[in-house]
């Protein structure tokens, strides 16, 4: 206990002191204390319940957002896909991207857990395990335990899938959500095109109110080329951070391939294509968990050289003029959380962090 005679300066200092080392002290991540993400078809049903109850208690939560900042936002869940909306030319295809959105799902989780009581850690989808028949994913089988099915039978989508000259066949759905959980989920902020990423700014609608329900249109087609094994390890084979980021955003023109993080977009249809409001399908989460699976893998195989190792602009395309970032670049989470820099994300077990994935290298499907 301190002392009540201390003088006033002394009692600072020493709160201080106090602080910094239970700050510290808690921080410290160990075998006892980290959390392990792990794949979705591997929970247990009563894991996949809290998971899936807990994204439905934020999404009944109010925002936190102010009206006037995003006159859209109507619940705790709408806040996220707001900050992801609001700075989307900015986290994509560049040097910010797989740090802002490591540090995005950890905010995503940590709401999960101390507002809604989840139990777990965040899960992710393994690409591979279901790359050529996704519609036999746990995650997409339309049970009470998925993310729900495919969307309801739209053929006018059949246009938006189209890689330059060359168009996928198109895939069975392209509506609202047709099954499980998550049944015409309605979201309040417009869909997107692709032509508007390269916008230098938000567009100024960007986060009105628009309600709409997320659209799936599942397509094998798509993620038979973008996101099987071989494209998981050619990924995770890449030397260099520029490597890495180009070939995970690979988008070669008038061909099937598109990389394995816009191919698992496009996969999943238009609700999860759109650059801005694609959080507003839950599976966002367990993609981008993914995405982060693979970064941290790729940097545990050089941590030395790769732990903080950035390359590229703050701009989506690396469009210029844009500021070439730096590992003490700030990232901005708006009303989510304060400002924090890409030094700060460079490691799944430090800072805030304490989680590593189960993930094992090339490990067959279990389904």
């Amino acid at each position: 206990m301190v002392s009540a005679s201390l003088p006033l300066r002394a009692l600072w200092v020493t709160f201080c002191a106090l602080s910094v080392f239970a700050a510290t002290t808690a921080a410290i991540c160990t075998e006892e204390n980290i959390e392990v993400r792990k794949e979705w078809s591997t929970l247990t049903t009563e894991e996949k319940a809290d998971y899936i109850d807990s994204i439905k208690c934020l999404q009944r939560k109010p925002a936190m957002t102010p009206k006037e900042a995003a006159p859209g936002v109507r619940t705790r869940y709408d806040d996220f896909t707001a900050a992801h909306a609001n700075n989307t030319v900015r986290i994509h295809a560049n040097g910010v991207f797989f740090s802002w959105h490591r540090h995005f799902i950890y905010l995503y989780e940590k709401a999960l857990k101390e507002e809604c009581g989840f139990k777990g850690a965040l899960p992710y989808w393994n690409w591979a395990w279901s790359s050529d028949n996704l519609t036999a994913n746990p995650i997409f089988d339309g049970s009470e335990t998925s993310f729900g099915g495919d969307g309801a039978y739209n053929a006018s989508e059949a246009l938006a899938m189209s890689n330059g000259n060359y168009t996928f066949p198109r895939g069975n759905g392209g509506g609202c959500i047709a099954s499980g959980p998550f049944a015409n989920l309605t979201v309040p902020f417009r869909s997107f095109t692709n032509d508007e990423l390269s916008l230098p700014e938000t567009p100024t609608n960007a986060l009105d109110y628009a309600p709409r329900c997320v659209t799936r249109d599942l397509n094998s087609a798509i993620s038979s080329v973008n996101l099987n094994q071989s494209v998981v390890d050619t990924l995770l084979a890449q030397p260099t951070i520029k490597d890495f980021q180009a070939y995970a955003d690979n988008l070669i023109p008038d061909t099937p391939f598109l990389g394995p993080h816009p191919g698992a977009h496009w996969a999943v249809g238009w609700g999860l294509e759109d650059n801005y409001a694609s959080p507003s399908d839950p599976v966002f989460y367990l993609h981008h968990g993914m995405v982060d699976n693979v970064w941290a893998q790729w940097q545990s195989k050089d941590m030395e050289n790769r732990q903080f190792a950035v390359y590229g602009t703050n701009r989506t395309l690396n469009i210029l003029p844009a500021a070439n970032v730096t590992i003490d670049f700030e990232m901005q989470f708006n009303y989510l959380a304060a400002p924090i820099t890409m030094r700060d994300v460079s490691g799944t077990q430090q800072g805030e962090y304490c989680y590593r994935y189960d993930y094992t290298e090339g490990a067959p499907s279990p389904f």
